[in-house]
């Protein structure tokens, strides 16, 4: 139930729905990974399809416009929501004010283009021995980051989607961390054991920086964590396909 929750929760994928309430919400941590690496399976099948007829930066945007179709864009709505406050220069109650609403500012829209074509330069410069574990890995380990915020981190929020996840188990975290080795490590060894690392490291780094700068976590930084870790996992493949092939 957990699998299918965590499938429901963070995609659009058309499955026999059910009713998602807090109990329901807060199972499917530990599967957060596995959600995503059911994303990178989808985005994977089509973008092997679909270079056999088009051009591979044809196929990159494709697959940057497919992974936010997939998810609905909730994250991406995060990450600008995150942004806003992040940058309105006030203190942790004028942040959390801002990023509360609906309107999108300025640093939202510089962010949502950013992350955007960023996705694409790095999904186009991927070489053929890593566009399999890059493409399932990246939303693999932006989820894991995800669960280890919701794990570590205070929900700062009276109400929202986030609630549910308060409370969790560290064996939520260890749980997900597991099926995240486990997927990279089959994809690209240990390289892929590599990408875990690193887009730990830079993660752990970002969620320090929400916290401080917010004093806890929000739905909305959950989203921006994940983005932001998406854009580190290619980013590192990225850099794995130019110095190795």
């Amino acid at each position: 139930m957990g699998f299918y929750a965590a499938l429901l929760f963070l995609t659009r994928i058309p499955l026999p729905q059910i009713e998602l309430d807090e109990n329901k919400i807060a199972s499917a941590v530990p599967f957060f990974p596995l959600a995503g690496a059911v994303i990178g399976g989808i985005l994977t099948l089509i973008n092997i399809l679909a270079r056999t007829i088009l051009p591979n930066h044809v196929v990159a945007g494709i697959t940057v416009i497919l992974s936010i179709i997939i998810t609905g864009g909730m994250h991406l709505d995060g990450f600008a929501d995150t942004l806003d406050g992040l940058f309105c220069f006030g203190d942790h109650e004028k942040k959390l004010t801002v990023m509360k609403d609906s309107r999108i500012g300025a640093y939202g829209v510089i962010g949502l283009v950013s992350d955007i074509l960023l996705k694409y330069l790095f999904i186009s410069s991927l070489s053929q021995a890593y566009l399999i574990p890059a493409l399932i890995g990246f939303p693999v380990l932006s989820r894991l980051m995800m669960t280890f915020a919701i794990v570590f981190y205070p929900y700062i929020r009276e109400q929202g989607l986030g609630k549910a996840f308060t409370g969790q188990k560290v064996t939520a975290f260890v749980i997900a961390g597991l099926f995240t080795i486990l997927i990279n490590y089959t994809t690209a060894k240990m390289e892929g054991l590599m990408v875990v690392l690193g887009v730990f490291a830079a993660g752990f780094c970002f969620t320090q920086y929400l916290f401080k700068q917010l004093g806890g976590m929000t739905g909305d930084t959950y989203g921006a964590l994940n983005e932001f870790c998406e854009i580190m996992a290619l980013f590192i493949f990225s850099i794995l396909s130019f110095r190795i092939g």
